[in-house]
């Protein structure tokens, strides 16, 4: 057996959060140790959600967040001569790749790719501490641990509890939680209404919670230049699966491809990005209902799904004889990016990773709720970052509803604009279990929330200043020795602005 490697700090995931931690730790002067699930550094920022959603109030996105990764990519750009201030949140992938690699170097840390935790048989906990995690190449040990993966494997393996789902409205007297059918987006002329991906009618009470999670996608990129690639035939593919798109394109007089992608995002060089789109998209409800709690087999089937429907539905679009042959040339002006992605898994051009909206959510120290994001609540005594989008929650599952009409429910408003939410701060109490739990962990992505609360927080540039927050509760519970539950805030709201964080606004204070 090789002998289990030491540092002071093991970040689980190379997620903007992840690397956040380790370019704060760094600056404290401690080493960490990343393991990244993935083949691939930057989370999904770097696997095709590249039109970042920047807060509504501006100046809420700050620290190296902003400095060291946004404004990072932007330099980048002016480096190669273009000079765009929306390049910084509207890029290309493999530049988001580069300049996370570089902080990563920057920050010294030493990244494993392809490291998976399973269960808790990979993690080791003494005396309510994470000792170490085991991976393919062995143990690793470290006196902290940042749990900063979409999924929050570590989290959930060291015995924290956490959420899967909606929480009931009544548990913590929110008023968007549970099943929501009033709110619900209903649109007709579906004939036939039922069928893939349609599931049946929920036979839950309205508000009453459930262990269901928001659909993902994956964040495409496309091009028109002429060395695109052509859209590839999945394995399975099956035309009947895009029926009701069939039916939505007709019923809303679509006339192509461009409709769909070009106002949603232009990226440098003449690339689109994809997202849901339609009603009946690039989403698929339903289909990862399994992925917060299942294992890396199941996890791996359910991707494996969301590539034959995303490939599946970009091969419909320019193939199809059902659409029209103006539709249709219309989509094969498009193809994948030679140049993006050029190692993924899913073939040369497709994203190499899948959007996880929502998976786990910790049950820790302070549940963020919905009512942390309206006044009079949205302000903290120990604040990490401000804050400031709308509950933006995706279609969590379609139903039929009559002979003609497809539901698509989960959104907070049943259309696709989101709930309104004031500007807030986000408090440290959610990045730490609570009291007599693990008390050398942070956890800057799956968070302590209700499903409603964080629908505003779930963005990566939030998770990127929640995860500097996460480095600097590391770097002082390892200074002082005592649990991070028992952390001095002065201290921390002195580290935080040290590196450019902002942790009070004027608009916090500005009438509603």
């Amino acid at each position: 057996m090789p002998e289990p490697t030491r540092h002071d700090v093991v970040i689980y995931g190379a997620t903007l959060a992840g690397i956040m931690a380790a370019l704060r730790l760094k600056l404290r002067g401690y080493t960490s140790l990343v393991l990244e699930p993935t083949g691939h550094v930057g989370g999904i920022v770097a696997g095709g959600l590249v039109k970042s959603d920047t807060p509504g109030v501006a100046a809420a996105l700050t620290g190296l967040t902003q400095e060291r990764f946004f404004a990072g990519i932007g330099a980048e750009y002016v480096a190669g001569g273009l000079d765009d201030p929306k390049a910084q949140y509207l890029f290309e992938p493999k530049v988001a790749e580069r300049v996370a690699w570089r902080l990563l170097q920057e920050a010294g840390a030493t990244v494993v790719l392809n490291t998976r935790l399973h269960d808790a048989g990979d993690v080791e906990v003494r005396g309510g501490r994470i000792a170490a995690v085991r991976t393919a190449d062995g143990w690793h040990r470290a006196s902290f641990f940042v749990d900063a993966s979409y999924e929050g494997d570590l989290m959930a393996a060291a015995g924290v509890p956490y959420a899967v789902g909606r929480e009931p409205a009544s548990q913590y007297g929110e008023a968007y939680a549970g099943f929501q059918p009033a709110r619900a987006h209903r649109i007709q002329s579906f004939r036939p209404n039922t069928g893939f991906p349609v599931g049946p009618v929920p036979d839950t009470a309205p508000g009453d919670g459930d262990a269901k999670v928001q659909a993902y996608n994956f964040r495409g990129v496309l091009t028109r230049e002429s060395d695109r690639l052509p859209f590839p035939k999945p394995d399975g593919y099956d035309p009947a699966l895009y029926t009701h798109l069939r039916s939505l394109l007709e019923h809303r007089g679509i006339p192509g491809l461009s409709s769909i992608v070009t106002h949603t995002a232009a990226l440098p060089y003449g690339k689109f990005q994809t997202n849901q789109a339609l009603f009946v998209g690039f989403d698929l409800p339903g289909a990862n209902w399994d992925y917060p709690d299942g294992s890396w087999k199941r996890r791996d089937e359910i991707i494996a799904e969301q590539v034959r429907w995303h490939q599946g539905m970009l091969y419909f679009f320019a193939n199809d004889p059902a659409l029209p042959e103006t539709f249709r040339a219309d989509a094969q002006t498009f193809g994948l990016p030679p140049d993006e992605f050029t190692d993924s898994p899913y073939g040369t051009g497709f994203p190499h990773a899948l959007y996880v909206r929502e998976a786990r959510r910790m049950i820790g120290e302070h549940v963020f709720t919905e009512h942390d994001t309206q006044r009079p609540h949205h302000t903290k005594a120990t604040a990490v970052c401000c804050w400031q989008y709308g509950l933006d929650c995706h279609v969590v599952q379609y139903y039929p509803d009559g002979d003609d009409t497809i539901v698509g429910e989960g959104s907070t408003t049943g259309s696709f604009l989101n709930a309104p939410a004031d500007l807030y701060q986000l408090p440290a109490e959610s990045l730490l279990p609570a009291r007599g739990s693990i008390e050398n962990l942070a956890v800057p992505v799956c968070f302590s929330a209700s499903h409603v609360g964080i629908l505003s927080p779930r963005m990566e540039p939030a998770y990127g200043m929640l995860g500097e927050a996460a480095g600097e509760l590391a770097a002082q519970a390892l200074r002082s020795g005592r649990p991070a539950q028992e952390y001095d805030y002065q201290a921390l709201a002195a580290a935080l602005t040290e590196h450019g964080t902002v942790l009070e606004l004027p608009e916090l204070e500005a009438a509603p």
